[in-house]
């Protein structure tokens, strides 16, 4: 299971062969479904990465800064993203291990059984709980985000106050006219370039969030029509082929002994 985890969902064998079983057994549309519910898994997995990557990229970026303030500021607020960004991903590894067991299960019972039970194989619930967690570990770092970009404005804001009334002091002392606070000249300062990069890490994450809204939405889709998915098992088919072949000779005793056997083994 562990060295499943860290393959992507369509290079899995089993899930292949789910696949082909789902063909035979005319479940074209379930396929979809399923598939499409791998697919989010290997993106959002992928996607993870790509934030977390960036992240360090941004961290590395602070070390240019010179205020320190400002620097310690900017680096809680992205290891406050970084940290919600990380337990995310952590529910998505447990959601994939979730749906790769309820795949192997779902084959293994077919195997076994000559059934095909989605909806008791799959763990639905236990998977939509985990798209749920995804979910709300995505908005919070949003939430984080957003709350770093406020919060360096206002200190680049405080800053540049200070600086100017600093500078009036010795214009003053000089004896020289004191100059207006005015605003900062942001875009050129460190400060809009930290939050020029936490907008963009917003962007993928509202993103991320949406794709996980269509899943989950996809999810109840594929468990409702999971209850409908089951087939009759071989057992069954002989069964009921031989209570047709009894009741063509005329023999209604033999169809009854055979339905109370079954009722009996139920």
């Amino acid at each position: 299971m562990g060295s499943s985890l860290s393959v992507p969902l369509r290079e899995q064998e089993n899930l292949k062969e789910l696949f082909r079983i789902l063909d035979e057994n005319g479940l074209k549309e379930e396929k979809e479904q399923v598939l499409s519910l791998a697919d989010y898994i290997d993106s959002m997995d992928e996607q993870f990465g790509k934030v977390l990557s960036e992240l360090q990229e941004v961290k590395l970026q602070l070390d240019q800064m010179q205020e320190k303030g400002l620097r310690q500021s900017a680096l809680k607020t992205v290891r406050a993203v970084e940290n919600k960004i990380g337990e995310a991903r952590t529910q998505l590894k447990v959601l994939k291990a979730r749906f790769v067991d309820g795949v192997n299960r779902t084959i293994k019972g077919f195997k076994e059984k000559g059934t095909l039970v989605v909806d008791k194989t799959i763990d639905f619930l236990g998977i939509r709980r985990g798209l749920e967690a995804v979910k709300t570990h995505l908005h919070q770092s949003i939430e984080r985000a957003d709350r770093g970009i406020d919060r360096l404005s206002n200190i680049g804001d405080d800053m540049h106050g200070v600086k100017t009334h600093l500078g009036n002091i010795k214009r003053e002392l000089a004896g020289k006219e004191p100059l207006a606070a005015g605003s900062c000249d942001v875009e050129a300062g460190a400060v809009f370039q930290m939050q020029k990069m936490l907008y963009g890490t917003i962007g993928v994450l509202n993103g991320m969030e949406k794709q996980t809204d269509q899943t989950l939405k996809q999810l109840d889709s594929l468990g409702q029509r999971a209850k409908e998915i089951r087939k009759p098992s071989v057992k069954e088919s002989l069964r009921s082929l031989q209570e047709k072949r009894l009741a063509d000779k005329g023999d209604p005793s033999s169809v009854q002994k055979m339905k109370a056997k079954k009722e009996t083994m139920r």
